[in-house]
């Protein structure tokens, strides 16, 4: 949907999406630690159009007419953000994984022309490994893609979006020796401090984690 230039036509702001965009639009000041969010609510509730509005706003897109008229990002914020969305959609596979492809495709579609930068490279030797991918070599790719993007301006930080969230949170659950959900910790601690070179993670969910580790023991459901 981010690519159809239809795909807002008719969408409404509400006061509730307006409250939220207030506050995540305040993560944009340039030492603010408000940059990891958790949107939680029912199937139809708008999670996935106004993760869709955001994206594209963040990305410097104009937007509809009709969402210009309702809405003066200016009240909100100084700042034009000019940002690359990392879209990914949740299924039933490691979150670093998915994180990981996400990083590829857009990398690879900001750096068509030219010599294959070495961070595509080491993308791609990461995804061809049989081994797991360790977490800590996951965020430093986070990072790395953030500030080279902004080094070559192409961008003035990452937007990251997990839509879905429950289908990682489900393979978590399930396979807990491939998948720890402390990434989701660690991306969240990781886009809080993120200072001058703004990562932002918004995770949408269904549930609350709690019902995602009801099948795990109780050690497991308190560390959730």
């Amino acid at each position: 949907d981010f690519r159809d230039p239809d795909a807002l036509s008719g969408y409404i702001l509400s006061d509730h999406t307006l409250s939220c965009f207030e506050r995540i639009a305040k993560g944009l000041k340039e030492q603010s630690g408000q940059r990891a969010w958790r949107i939680t609510g029912n199937y139809g509730s708008g999670k996935s159009s106004f993760s869709l509005f955001l994206a594209r706003w963040f990305s410097g897109q104009e937007l509809p007419l009709q969402i210009r008229k309702a809405i003066d990002s200016r009240q909100f914020t100084k700042i034009k953000p000019y940002f690359v969305p990392v879209l990914i959609t949740g299924s039933r596979e490691p979150l670093g994984l998915a994180i990981l492809k996400a990083l590829h495709y857009y990398v690879s579609k900001l750096y068509v022309n030219g010599r294959k930068p070495s961070l595509l490279v080491e993308l791609e030797s990461c995804l061809q490994s049989k081994k797991e991918v360790a977490d800590d070599q996951i965020i430093n790719l986070v990072l790395e893609v953030s500030s080279k993007i902004i080094t070559d301006d192409k961008g003035k930080g990452l937007l990251l979006i997990l839509d879905e969230l429950g289908k990682f949170l489900e393979f978590s659950a399930l396979y807990p020796e491939r998948q720890d959900v402390y990434l989701l910790q660690r991306l969240a601690e990781t886009a809080s401090r993120s200072a001058e070179k703004p990562l932002f993670v918004v995770g949408l969910l269904h549930q609350g984690f709690s019902t995602y580790a009801d099948q795990l023991s109780q050690s497991g459901q308190r560390e959730w």
